[in-house]
């Protein structure tokens, strides 16, 4: 159903050999976390693949990628350069590969700020992303397991981490990973009341 062998060799053109390989580890990653879970396995290793096919664009061309689909970026957004490149890129995969799967897309389009509601699709593409085998920061191997066990509990630990290290940086804060964080733990507080499977 979709190239692999191309994607790869696509990104293999775009990306650096850091980006390249951490790409790769991502797609492996995505595969071990869908069989898992019973999810498609073939899209999470599509979307590990290219979730930062844009990522090492200038922020130029990814602005203009992302606003000609008529979308207008937040001032948030705009002083948020790690964010662009998944606007950038969800869009660069709809329009210019094609692709119309939703899990992928969306996959892409919020592996970087998470949302409320995710799909687990979009979460998987998300804890891949922050669980790859090339991942080395403070308490990888808790986030590791915690995904492994339950991907709520690994999202409240990687949400945790990175809106802590944005505050304590003196950064702004995506509105979208503020939403994630507090439905997930919503979700996580259900769960414990036994209101939620």
């Amino acid at each position: 159903m979709y190239n692999t062998d191309e994607y790869i060799e696509l990104i293999k053109g775009r990306l650096s050999p850091y980006r390249f390989n951490h790409s790769m580890c991502v797609a492996d990653r995505a595969v071990e976390l869908a069989k898992r879970n019973n999810l498609d396995s073939q899209k999470a290793y599509v979307a590990g693949i290219l979730h930062d096919i844009m990522k090492e664009e200038s922020l130029d061309s990814q602005q203009k990628i992302i606003e000609s689909t008529g979308f207008t970026m937040t001032a948030v957004e705009l002083a948020s350069p790690n964010v662009y490149h998944q606007m950038s890129g969800a869009v660069y995969v709809r329009d210019i590969l094609g692709i119309d799967d939703e899990d992928i897309v969306g996959g892409i389009r919020y592996h970087t700020t998470g949302r409320a509601d995710m799909t687990p699709f979009e979460m998987l593409i998300y804890l891949a992303d922050f669980t790859s085998a090339d991942r080395d920061y403070p308490d990888v191997d808790i986030m590791r397991k915690k995904t492994d066990t339950d991907f709520f509990d690994g999202m409240l630990y990687s949400l945790t981490y990175t809106i802590t290290k944005l505050a304590q940086q003196s950064k702004q804060i995506h509105p979208d990973t503020l939403h994630c964080y507090n439905w997930v733990l919503g979700i996580k507080n259900m769960k414990q009341k036994g209101n939620v499977k």
